[in-house]
This record gives C-alpha cells, structure tokens and sequence, in this order.
C-alpha cells in the first residue's frame, strides 16, 4: 500500500500546486481587465478574457477530480456525473476555441494592421466560441454515467464520460474536435505569419521586435497545446490498440499525461497576460501599489533602453 499512498500524495500536492498556481494566475488577469478599461476595449483582450474563463472553470473542476481520483469513488449521483463531465468537455472546448480565435486575430491584426478586424467581428467570435463549445460538447456527454470497476467492487465507482460501447467514438471524436482541427487553426496562422514577415518590407526597428514578438507567441501556444494534449491522446490509443499494460512505465506515463492536462489552463494565463509586454506597467502597479506614497527622487535618467 506505500505505492499507492505515495502515488496519491504526489498526485494530489501536484494537482494542488497546480490549481494554486492556475487560479491566482487567472483571478490577477480577471483584476486588470476589470481595472483597467483599456483591456476591455482591445479587440485580442477580449478574446484572451474568454480563454481565461474557459480555463478558470476549468480548474474550479479540478477539487472534485481529486477527490473522485484519490478515494475511488465518485461521490455524488449520476446527474451530478452528467453535469460534470459536461462542464469539463465546455470549458475545455471553450478554452481550445478560444485559442484558435486568438490567433486568428493576431494574424489579422499583424497581417494588415491599418484594417484590424471590427469590435463587432471580435465580440461575435466570442459569442461562437461559447455557443459551439456548447452544442459540441453536449452530445460528447450525453452518456456520462457513473459505473462500478465491477460487481464484486461497488465501493469503488468513477464518473466516466460515456458508456463503454461508445467510449472510443467519443475520444476519437474529441481528438479531432478538441485536439486535430484547433491544431490546424493554430498552424495555419503561424505559416501565415511566417510568410507575411518573409515576404514583408524592411519594417522599423520596434515595428520588427514587436512582430516577432506577436508571431513567438503564436507558436508557442500551438507548442504549449500539442505539448499538453498530445501525450493523453497517444495514450488513449494505445489502450485502444491493447498495448496499455499495468506496470510503473504505464502509470507514470498516465500521471504525467494527466497533469500536463491540468497544467493547459495553468499556462494560458501566464503566457498570454502576465508576461505579456503590454502588460507589464499594469501589472507593476497592482503589485507593487503601496509604492504611490513614497516620494519619488526629482532627477531621473531619460534613454531609449527605459522604456
């Protein structure tokens, strides 16, 4: 029983630095839009404040997973079990979704930046993000049920997303629904961005770093993604293909896949706000705001390298 212990204690401190981490993240990007009306009139704040409210409930779901993981059991009904997994399925489409949208828009808005796309244009890609995570995610679920190991263990009983007849149409349809076509998305707009600064004018300096900067991003939450889902879809096929087998490999390899899962909505936040350029005197005045009063010094130094 030490195994298991120690696997649960790992799981769970994990799963808890996680959740700390991924909710202050969340809740310091929630402050500045609601401070700070510049944010929320930018047309890419407002579709990075959907993905971070996609991934915020995310992560409010994760205390009932641990809890379902760590006593073997689901602890309330089958409605409840419904609910659930429907809510994980939404938020996580929503948050995917909204990533295609963002970088559909950074491709727009660095591509031809003299025509960026309209308020009404970005508001309507918000509202289609939560409208088709919605109708997707609903039949995706529709046969969530809580099942027993089998009938000689019905103390241990676990919440799954469908009925096992259909659980590889499910995975298999949530692999190119949640996983394949974003991916396409996300890629597409990276070569975009790739061809516009090969075949682009000699641009300033700023002009340049800023670009760049901009196509970085880009490519590091299309790397982030494959990198955090990729591994648990590999997985689901190789217990399909009956190459799963019980052993340490296989249950390290399923710990790590499902916490990179639960690291996505962790990483969001922090790549796309908080170290974010644009970001950053917004985010030294909210946390070092008890610096107001202090008087400041009358001769400052002035070049280019300070701001």
């Amino acid at each position: 029983m030490d195994v298991p212990n120690t696997y649960g204690l790992v799981f769970a401190c994990t799963c808890g630095v996680i959740l700390g981490v991924g909710l202050g993240a969340n809740l310091l990007v929630f402050y500045l839009f609601a401070k700070y009306n510049t944010l929320r009139k930018n047309r890419l704040d407002i579709l990075l404040l959907s993905m971070s409210l996609a991934d915020f409930l995310t992560l409010l779901l994760i205390p009932l997973t641990l809890h379902s993981a760590m006593s073997h059991s689901w602890p309330l009904g089958n409605v409840s079990c419904k609910i659930y997994q429907f809510m994980l399925a939404f938020s996580l489409a929503a948050s995917i979704y909204s990533l295609c949208t963002v970088s559909v828009a950074r491709a727009m808005i660095i591509t031809n930046p003299y025509r960026p796309p309209a308020m009404d244009l970005v508001i309507l890609m918000f509202v289609l993000v939560w409208a088709l995570s919605f109708l997707i995610s609903l039949p995706l679920r529709m046969f969530a049920t809580k099942e027993s190991l089998s009938p000689s263990l019905v103390s241990f009983t676990f919440c799954l997303p469908t009925i096992h007849e259909h659980h590889y149409q499910v995975v298999l349809s949530q692999f190119v629904l949640f996983y394949f076509i974003p991916m396409l998305v996300i890629a597409f707009n990276y070569i975009r961005l790739a061809l516009f600064l090969h075949k682009s004018p000699v641009m300033s300096t700023s002009s340049a770093r800023n670009t760049r900067r901009a196509s970085l991003m880009v490519f590091l939450a299309a790397a982030t993604f494959s990198f955090c889902w990729l591994p648990g879809y590999i997985l689901e096929l190789c217990v399909y293909l009956g190459l799963y087998r019980h052993g340490w490999a296989w249950e390290l390899f399923y710990f790590t896949c499902t916490i990179l899962q639960y690291l996505h909505p962790c990483i969001n936040p922090v790549l796309y706000v908080l170290l974010a350029k644009r970001y950053r005197h917004r985010r030294a005045a909210w946390l070092f705001g008890c610096r107001r009063n202090r008087v400041q010094p009358q001769v400052v130094s002035v070049s280019a390298d300070s701001f």
